[in-house]
């Protein structure tokens, strides 16, 4: 039953991106002169000022940058947190890792927002996660995924992966 409801939430996500796509989808026809030109995967992204701009067409759209890819210069307003040691850097929805001086990487959120070690449940939202209503139902988003809350018998609180736009 439980693989039925995560089947149904994820085509409902589907159905609603696919319709209110024009909706949520920031489209330009360039980028902005001063954005630096980052290749990620074979895409040419373009970056400026925090915000990513990948090829849609002959236009661009805004877009959240993948995990991996490496900016030399951390958007303004980030956020300094270190977990488990580590020191990550945060702004807008999204990780930063530093893998070199003036190399920083989108990285997934902290192994201490994961439940379990399982990266598909989180224990809690990052700041910055957006609530989202489908179909009359509340799912929390975070960068290109969408987490459903979920309450344990013992009543801890934790949000699990229900689906994943590419």
């Amino acid at each position: 039953m439980k693989t039925l409801k995560v089947f149904l939430a994820i085509t409902m996500i589907a159905f609603s991106l696919q319709t209110n796509a024009q909706s949520s989808v920031t489209v330009i026809r360039r980028p902005p002169r001063e954005s630096k030109i980052i290749v990620h995967a074979g895409v040419r992204y373009h970056y400026h000022g925090g915000v990513y701009y990948k090829p849609y067409g002959r236009q661009y759209v805004v877009v959240r940058p993948p995990v991996g890819l490496r900016v030399t210069i951390l958007p303004a307003g980030y956020t300094r947190v270190t977990l488990g040691g580590l020191p990550y850097f945060y702004v807008g929805g999204v990780y930063y890792v530093q893998r070199a001086p003036g190399a920083y990487e989108v990285a997934e959120p902290p192994i201490e927002l994961v439940t379990n070690n399982n990266p598909s449940q989180l224990s809690a939202l990052p700041e910055g996660t957006q609530s989202v209503y489908i179909a009359g139902k509340k799912y929390y988003k975070i960068n290109d995924t969408y987490y459903e809350k979920s309450v344990s018998e013992n009543g801890n609180e934790s949000y699990v992966v229900v689906g994943k736009v590419d």
